[in-house]
C-alpha cells in the first residue's frame, strides 16, 4: 500500500513538472472554450483566483479537485454570475465524502448568453428571430488523502458547446494536489486542467447547396468544414497561509501562478479575514507577470510607474476583486452565502452571487 502510494505521489509530482512547458505547447492560438477558464464560486473570485491551495468545500471542484478529500461532510452549492451583454454564468457543486480518506463531486457548470437576435443582410435591425450560444461542462470527481498531508483529485468533465445550429462536444480532464507543509497551516497547491482532445462543430448550419449554373442539372449538398480548436489547458500553481491565526480572528494570504495556453501567464494573491468563522472579508488582485515594456526595437527608457501600471494592468482580464461572506449553523446545518464584486479593466464589472449548505 505504502509503495503504491509513493508511486502515486511521484506521479502527480512529475505531472506538475512537466505541465508548464506543456501548457505552453498545447493550445497557442484557436485555444477555445474559454468558459472552463472563468472557474466558479464567489468566495475563490473575491480573493482574485488565487485558489489552488486553498481550495476546500464545494467549490474546489471547479479549482483544484484535492480539495474535496479534506470534507468530512456533505456540502453543496449553486452560485450565479452576472456578466457582460446580459450573459449569465452558473454553476452547481456537489460533494459527498465516502470515507475519512476520500470523496466524490459532481459539478455543472454553464455560461449563458440569453436571447440573440437574428439580423439578415435584408433585416439588418432583427428579425424577430432568436438563438442562444450556451456553453455546458458537466463533471464528476474523485479526491483522495494519501497521508495525513498530501491529497491528490481527478476530474472527468463533458463539454457540450452550442450555437444556434451547429454544436460541438469533447471531454476533459482535471488533475490536481495539494500538501500542508505543517508551518503556520502553510499549503501549496498545484492543478492542471481542461486535458482534452481538440473539438469541432457540427450541424445542420454548416449544410448548404451549391447554386446550379449551366453545367448542372440539380443542387448539390455540401458541407463546410469547422476548423477545430483547442481546448484552454490550464496549469497552475499556489500556496496558502494563516498570517493570523485565531481565534477568534483569522486571515489567511493565498497567491497563485496561473498558465493558460494561449495567454500570457498570469499571477494572483488573495486575502481572507475571518471572524469566529462566521463573517468573512475577501480581497484579491491579478497581477500581470509578463508585461509589455517595449521590445528590441523600442530604445526608450521604462520609468517606475510604467512597470507598475504593467505589472497591474491584467491584460484586460481579471482586475481587483473583492467580497463578503457569511456562515450560518441551522440546527446540524450549515448555511452560507457569499457575494464577490469583479472590476474588469475595459468591461462592466460582474457581481457574483453563491448560496451553499453543508450537513
Amino acid at each position: 500500500m505504502k509503495t503504491k502510494r509513493r508511486i502515486l505521489i511521484l506521479s502527480v509530482l512529475a505531472l506538475a513538472v512537466i505541465a508548464t512547458p506543456l501548457s505552453a505547447r498545447l493550445g497557442g492560438s484557436g485555444a477555445s472554450v474559454s468558459f472552463l477558464t472563468m472557474g466558479g464560486g464567489a468566495r475563490p473570485i473575491a480573493m482574485g483566483c488565487a485558489y489552488t491551495a486553498l481550495a476546500d468545500g464545494p467549490d474546489a471542484l471547479f479549482w483544484n479537485p484535492a480539495g474535496i478529500a479534506r470534507m468530512d461532510r456533505i456540502a453543496g452549492s449553486f452560485g450565479q454570475a452576472i456578466l457582460f451583454a446580459g450573459m449569465l454564468e452558473e454553476n452547481l457543486a456537489l460533494v459527498v465524502p465516502l470515507s475519512e480518506l476520500d470523496a466524490i463531486g459532481f459539478q455543472v457548470l454553464a455560461h449563458l448568453s440569453g436571447p440573440i437576435e437574428i439580423t439578415t443582410y435584408e433585416h439588418q435591425h432583427g428579425t424577430d428571430n432568436y438563438y442562444t450560444a450556451n456553453n455546458y461542462a458537466v463533471g464528476v470527481s474523485y479526491g483522495r488523502k494519501m497521508t495525513e498531508k498530501f491529497s491528490a483529485g481527478i476530474t472527468f468533465k463533458v463539454i457540450d458547446l452550442t450555437l444556434h445550429r451547429v454544436a460541438a462536444w469533447g471531454f476533459a480532464l482535471d488533475v490536481g494536489a495539494t500538501y500542508n507543509v505543517g508551518i503556520r497551516d502553510l499549503r501549496l497547491g498545484f492543478v492542471v486542467q481542461n486535458f482534452g482532445p481538440d473539438m469541432t462543430y457540427k450541424g445542420e448550419g454548416l449544410i448548404f447547396n451549391t447554386n446550379k449554373d449551366t453545367l448542372q442539372t440539380e443542387d448539390i449538398p455540401s458541407t463546410y468544414k469547422s476548423e477545430p480548436f483547442h481546448m484552454p489547458f490550464t496549469f497552475a500553481g499556489g500556496a496558502a497561509i494563516d498570517l493570523v491565526e485565531g481565534p477568534p480572528s483569522r486571515l489567511t494570504m493565498t497567491a497563485d501562478f496561473a498558465h493558460i495556453s494561449d495567454q500570457p501567464a498570469k499571477g494572483a494573491i488573495g486575502l481572507e479575514y475571518g471572524l469566529n468563522e462566521t463573517l468573512f472579508l475577501r480581497l484579491g488582485l491579478g497581477l500581470n507577470t509578463a508585461p509589455e515594456l517595449g521590445g528590441e526595437e523600442d530604445n526608450t527608457s521604462v520609468d517606475a510607474a510604467t512597470i507598475v501600471r504593467e505589472v497591474l494592468s491584467n491584460r484586460n482580464t481579471r482586475g481587483p476583486s473583492a467580497g463578503l461572506g457569511v456562515k450560518i449553523p441551522i440546527g446540524s446545518y450549515e448555511v452560507g452565502v457569499d457575494y464577490s464584486f469583479e472590476w474588469h479593466w475595459y468591461l462592466a464589472p460582474v457581481h457574483r452571487a453563491s448560496l451553499g449548505i453543508a450537513f
